[in-house]
């Protein structure tokens, strides 16, 4: 079925904001690696990459990108295009003008669950871009597609209105409904580590410090003089 839906409902543009400040990796461990990261399989276009955004969800066919133009036109400055493809990296579903649009009407970025093309100019235009594949083959221009509806993006459900934040660690999603509480997790996150980064810095073990060595000594360690022979 093919739907276009134009109501999203965005967090607070301040919350999106201040995700900007916050890692990926933050991100998955307050959430509690619960699957809101998406697969490795899906890179960015260049180094030293940061991106936060409001998710607008993309049903492509595989090799088909008619869908996509639309839904740039649909987005809003802070969004990014979040577009499921099924992983088909035969075609370049995206490219260089196509991102250049997007920029000029200020998308935060795009994530692909499929190929895009001409890399070099994606990355020399500092646009936040990530996919799983580089292919030259131009799309088709045949299918409807759909926009709004819920996606699988990098092994992740993706909502319209999520929260889409990437870095050169990756992807993070953080639903739409729950991200005030995940960015105040964050931010008690990123003062723990600040803490915990000078005791660190003095010598002191993670090991000790983040309990490890009472877990380990209430494991049933077998070493070689506990071994059979």
């Amino acid at each position: 079925m093919h739907t276009i839906e134009h109501d999203v409902q965005r967090p607070d543009r301040d919350i999106v904001e201040a995700f900007e400040a916050i890692p990926s990796t933050i991100v998955s461990d307050v959430t509690g690696n619960v699957g809101l990261t998406m697969d490795a399989g899906l890179t960015p276009a260049y180094e030293d990459i940061e991106m936060a955004g409001t998710a607008i969800t993309v049903k492509a066919a595989p090799g088909d990108n008619l869908i996509i133009h639309k839904a740039i036109t649909m987005a809003e400055p802070g969004d990014v295009l979040v577009i499921d493809c099924d992983g088909y990296t035969d075609t370049g579903h995206i490219g260089e003008l196509m991102c250049e649009s997007c920029k000029a009407n200020d998308l935060a970025g795009l994530v692909i669950d499929g190929g895009y093309r001409d890399s070099r100019e994606i990355a020399e235009m500092e646009f936040p871009v990530y996919g799983r594949g580089v292919n030259p083959q131009g799309p088709l221009k045949q299918d409807p597609g759909s926009v709004n509806a819920t996606i699988s993006c990098g092994g992740v459900s993706v909502d319209p209105g999520d929260i889409v934040v990437g870095d050169d660690d990756g992807l993070a999603v953080i639903p739409g409904d729950g991200a005030e509480r995940v960015l105040d997790l964050a931010h008690a996150k990123l003062d723990s580590e600040d803490d915990t980064r000078e005791e660190v810095r003095d010598g002191t073990y993670l090991f000790e410090l983040n309990g490890y060595d009472e877990l380990f000594e209430n494991l049933e360690v077998v070493g070689p003089e506990d071994s059979i022979q």
